[in-house]
């Protein structure tokens, strides 16, 4: 009897050294088209931007009523059929346009949505990365740099959707082709994470994997040092013994900042009043409340018009909402990632203080006013029969000494200094020598109380062997030691408002992390 082909190919480590020179060509090459491709990113989010006002006319899927439950259901389906970063987002922004030109029955609602997520997988699966290209992404042979891409199974959307009972393969075949003909087949639009996520920020698994290669060579380290004091003749180099702790600080860091994004860019998704704005917009209003709660100045990588001062309130006040009311499915998957529950925690503080200080403010401004009619009523009480002068009611109310409290250090968790991994470009600025002469740097998030996923749940799984970690063999092998690159081809700018830290490189550290396998 037959058992069939028979795989015994293991996955290997995508190389870190070429993983870093094609992230450097690649920002070699934007440099010279950066400005249009801003603009015509600008042009397209505008054109495919939908409509709230024909969406709050949905007779049976009203936003306000079912938008938090219907998003919190595709959000699920996205993590239990494990689509890459971004589809989820695009798969609401499918579903938001559609809702835009045709009305969505109650009873239908998971289908049309669940339809958008297999639309969105298909379009953009994974691929959204310099290294990938849309047809075949990297992730076949090698374990990284960013997960394979995989598109969800109709049998898979029958069974999340409710069983055959309700639907078939055939009612989603047939929803593909109306939403397809409903947005005129134009379903590929700029995605939020072109403007938040740096190229390299696409690349977690490769950060997560030097980082546990810092790990082992800790534990190597930490073996050996207890190995020569029990060994009088033995010797230890100093310079092995002692760990960069600055390096895996950044490292750190950098991890936390990619977590963050990733989840207030999924958060948004649940605002519906963010369709007011573009998309543009709405990476502006991402990254001030990271930089408000982090004391960070991290911006769009693309350049692009500055929001007004009265949409930047409105962004950051929805965004504030937002995490003060986070839905529980998001919170189960990102709480414990590195870096979340700390800014959740930082935001409610906040809030909590404001909110106390605006109780105290108005407790004063009434115990005020109480008094001052107290007083006048005594000496109208007194008075003779000739009209006393008219007093003011107005009174002093110091609640505009806490009206500018959001600028002031609430928070302990502040960075005095900022991770090198990734370059911050708003502009690009051609220097007349060679741009390989300069350095670049970025801001990253603070490292207080970290909470990591050790298991990976969403990347070690039997029906995701692609993505599975390959066999670790570094239990009695010295790790390779690692280093960043020292030769960076771009700078921070020094006009723009992106921080200007210390000095390194772009990517992850060079190793040859295939000799661990």
């Amino acid at each position: 009897m037959s058992t069939g082909l028979v795989v015994t190919a293991k996955q290997t480590y995508y190389p870190i050294e070429l993983s870093n020179s094609e992230l450097l060509a690649h920002y070699e090459t934007i440099q010279d088209y950066q400005n249009d491709i801003a603009t015509d990113m600008i042009t397209q989010s505008n054109k495919y931007k939908p409509n709230p006002k024909l969406i709050d006319q949905q007779p049976e899927m009203n936003p306000q009523n079912t938008r938090h439950q219907i998003i919190s259901f595709l959000f699920e389906l996205s993590i239990m059929t494990r689509v890459t970063n971004g589809v989820f987002f695009q798969s609401v922004r499918l579903y938001d346009r559609y809702c835009s030109k045709r009305v969505v029955l109650k009873d239908q609602a998971k289908l049309v949505v669940a339809t958008c997520l297999w639309l969105a997988a298909k379009t953009w699966g994974g691929c959204n990365h310099v290294i990938n290209n849309v047809v075949v992404p990297t992730g076949g042979r090698f374990y990284g740099p960013n997960p394979r891409a995989r598109i969800p199974r109709l049998g898979e959307l029958v069974h999340y959707c409710g069983g055959s009972d309700i639907f078939d393969e055939s009612m989603f075949l047939q929803m593909e082709r109306h939403i397809l003909d409903t947005l005129n087949w134009e379903i590929c639009e700029p995605m939020i994470n072109d403007y938040v996520l740096n190229v390299d920020e696409n690349c977690l698994i490769q950060y997560e994997l030097y980082e546990r290669q810092v790990e082992q060579k800790k534990i190597w380290l930490n073996k050996r040092q207890s190995q020569s004091s029990q060994d009088s003749d033995a010797t230890v180099d100093d310079e092995n013994i002692n760990v960069n702790e600055e390096e895996d600080e950044d490292l750190n860091l950098k991890i936390q900042l990619i977590n963050l994004k990733k989840f207030l860019t999924d958060l948004s998704t649940w605002q519906y009043d963010l369709l007011d704005f573009e998309i543009f917009e709405m990476a502006h209003g991402l990254f001030s409340i990271i930089n408000r709660f982090t004391n960070q100045d991290q911006g769009p990588f693309l350049p692009t018009p500055v929001p007004s001062i009265s949409k930047q309130t409105q962004l950051s006040n929805i965004f504030m909402t937002a995490i003060l009311n986070i839905p529980s499915s998001l919170l189960e998957v990102y709480k414990d990632q590195k870096g979340i529950l700390d800014f959740i925690k930082n935001v409610k503080d906040y809030h909590f203080n404001l909110q106390k200080r605006l109780h105290i403010a108005t407790s004063l401004d009434l115990s005020r006013r109480n008094t001052t009619v107290a007083a006048t009523t005594c000496n109208s009480e007194h008075s003779s029969s000739i009209p006393s002068p008219v007093y003011s009611n107005q009174s002093y109310t110091p609640m505009r000494n806490v009206s500018a409290q959001s600028e002031s250090s609430v928070f302990s968790a502040m960075m005095s200094q900022a991770s090198p991994i990734t370059p911050t470009m708003y502009t690009f600025q051609h220097k007349n020598e060679s741009a390989c002469t300069s350095t670049i740097s970025v801001a990253s998030l603070p490292n207080n109380n970290n909470h990591v996923n050790k298991n990976g749940d969403l990347y070690f799984s039997e029906n995701n062997k692609e993505n599975e970690i390959p066999a670790q063999h570094m239990a009695h092998q010295i790790p390779p030691k690692a280093k960043f690159i020292n030769t960076g081809i771009f700078s921070s700018p020094n006009n723009s408002t992106a921080s200007s830290n210390r000095s390194s490189m772009i990517s992850l550290a060079i190793g040859n992390v295939n000799n661990m396998v």
